[in-house]
This record gives structure tokens, sequence and C-alpha cells, in this order.
């Protein structure tokens, strides 16, 4: 009898813990709840106010004639975006972070093919975007390609550093780059200069063609 109101009296007690275990709710992985996330964030500042740093990573695809189709990544921090978790996250259209305002100053007839952004669990966004730009050619056949902010939207200053650039295209031979400073009126911008070199062999071959047309006509 004893031991019969012994198990009466625990009863309740192991029941409810088995309750509780049942109802344990763990979230998702690589589930993030975006509205939690941003409740008071600010999307027209940047996370740096004074130097916003920006990693840019490139990839030309194809070049025909003066037309450049290209990927373009740029990666930045967010420490206000920062998540419980281990994986980049893709961002939702209807979330609107902050994010450079980048383009291609010197492009014409310029169009986005595709764009994507992600969201790593220590707040570093990378943004993905496919574009075809028109460039004008120099004089020994070079395309460059004039990275830089429109406005240093959200902070007194982008600063662009380009991290890794990649061509596999037959016509030309490698990428360079170099960082000009600018300035218009009172605002300071970081322009990456990227320059596409056609290679040496087919620059030769285009001289030869151009010496052989001004020979004929002077004949």
């Amino acid at each position: 009898m004893l031991f019969f109101n012994l198990i009466l009296t625990f009863l309740p007690i192991l029941v409810t813990s088995s309750f509780d275990e049942d109802l344990i709710i763990e979230r998702r992985p690589h589930h993030v709840d975006w509205e939690d996330l941003f409740m008071e964030y600010n999307r027209y500042s940047a996370p740096n106010r004074a130097k916003q740093q920006v990693n840019v990573s490139i990839e030309v695809i194809a070049i025909r004639s003066d037309k450049i189709l290209f990927e373009i990544n740029q990666d930045w921090r967010d420490e206000r975006l920062r998540f419980v978790g281990v994986a980049r996250v893709p961002v939702p259209s209807h979330i609107q972070p902050w994010y450079p305002d980048t383009y291609i100053r010197n492009g014409w007839d310029v169009v986005m093919e595709q764009k994507s952004l992600e969201l790593n669990y220590d707040g570093t966004f990378q943004l993905k975007q496919k574009y075809q730009v028109g460039i004008d050619s120099g004089d020994n056949n070079e395309l460059t390609l004039v990275i830089s902010s429109f406005n240093n939207y959200g902070t007194e200053r982008i600063h662009y550093n380009l991290v890794d650039s990649k061509i596999d295209l037959q016509r030309y031979s490698h990428i360079s780059s170099k960082q000009v400073l600018r300035k218009s009126d009172t605002i300071h911008f970081d322009d990456i200069h990227i320059t596409i070199h056609p290679n040496s062999i087919n620059t030769s071959i285009i001289a030869s063609t151009e010496t052989t047309i001004i020979n004929n006509s002077t004949i």
C-alpha cells in the first residue's frame, strides 16, 4: 500500500517532466526570423558611417565587340545583423538591408541580368550581380571598367577592395586594377579601375593589319 501511495505521489512529476521534454522546440537549421532581426534596423545607414569597406571580385565571362558580360560579387559586413547559426542564407526580396550604391561609372547600355543577395551568420553579405555593359576601348584595345559608388549612400565614404579577378578568354590575357581617388564637390570617392588586357599576339596582328591598310591606301 505504501509503495502504491508513493507511485501516486510522484506520478504527476514524472508525467510533467515527460511532457516538458516533448515541448522543447528547436529552430530549424538555416532558419532566420527576418522580422525580429530587422526590428530596429536602419537600412539608410551603412554599418560604418565613416568609411565602409566593400570587397569586390569580378569574373569576365564574354566580350563581344564593345560589350562586356561579367559577374561581380560584393562582400561587406553588417554586425547589426548577426544571428545564431553556421550557414549563409538567401535574403528574401521583401527584406531591404543597406547595400552599397555601386555602379559602372564609364558604362553605357547597362543591363543587369541576374541578382542575388545572401547573408552569413556573422553579418557578412554577399551580393552577386551579372551585368552586360558597353565600354569604349582604348588605343591598344584595352577595356577598362570603372567601379564606383554613386553617392556614398549611408556613409561618408565607400572604399572598394578588389580581392579577386578572373578571365578565361582566348583573345585576352589578364586583368589589372588600380585605386583612383576622386573628388566631386565635397564628396570623396574610392574608385577601382579594372583593365582587361588583350593578348600581345592579337595586338600585334591588329597593328600589322592597320599598317598594311595604311600602306595600301598610300599606294
